[in-house]
């Protein structure tokens, strides 16, 4: 996993528009987490859907 150096942008200062951004992610990165831990069947049964269309896709080039 890469690694990012926040010190170069320490000093920026940030359009509102990407700090609403920002903590969008930060909310939907909750959600995510939580619906991991309370729904993890569902989440590997739309991870295995995923393989096996990722899988045909690459078997089937149009």
């Amino acid at each position: 996993m890469k690694t990012f150096n926040y010190s170069l942008y320490e000093s920026t200062l940030w359009d509102s528009e990407i700090i609403n951004l920002l903590a969008q992610i930060h909310e939907h990165k909750g959600k995510q987490e939580l619906f991991i831990q309370q729904k993890p069947a569902v989440l590997d049964t739309l991870v295995e859907i995923a393989k096996i269309q990722s899988i045909e896709c690459s078997s089937n080039p149009k």
